[in-house]
């Protein structure tokens, strides 16, 4: 899939992105579903609306120290305000609350294959990555 249109449907957001995205292995349905079980964490953490950030990236993973396999990803990122602990790494077939039940049951119908969450400073993020697909 294409993201480029799908964050620039999200406008109304701070979007970052790279000038040239990859495409992701994901169903439209599926990514919408999961992106506003996201927003609405970061929501409940106390971010306005127009603070979240929706940052998108390409990742390349070549090494043993993920849990994600080697290979290329395309990440996308919730960032807000507010306490997103504890810190977790989350994969499919783990027994691990990625954010909450629904942003957990949404990345698993998304076949997002790798997950985390991180805090800082009073603030922190979600962050999942999905399989690159050839252009």
């Amino acid at each position: 899939m294409d993201l480029g249109p799908y964050l620039r449907a999200h406008s109304y957001l701070r979007v970052e992105r790279p000038f040239t995205l990859w495409h992701a292995e994901v169903d439209d349905v599926a990514l919408i579903r999961l992106t506003g079980e996201l927003l609405a964490a970061a929501l409940s953490r106390g971010t306005e609306l127009g603070d979240i950030v929706l940052r998108a990236s390409n990742v390349t993973i070549d090494g043993d120290d993920s849990p994600s396999p080697a290979g290329d990803y395309v990440a996308l990122t919730v960032e807000g305000a507010g306490n997103w602990s504890p810190e977790v790494s989350w994969t499919p077939d783990t027994d691990v609350v990625l954010v909450n039940p629904d942003v957990t049951a949404a990345a698993r119908t998304a076949e997002v294959r790798w997950g985390y969450t991180r805090s800082f400073n009073g603030a922190g993020s979600v962050t999942i990555l999905f399989d690159r697909t050839l252009d």
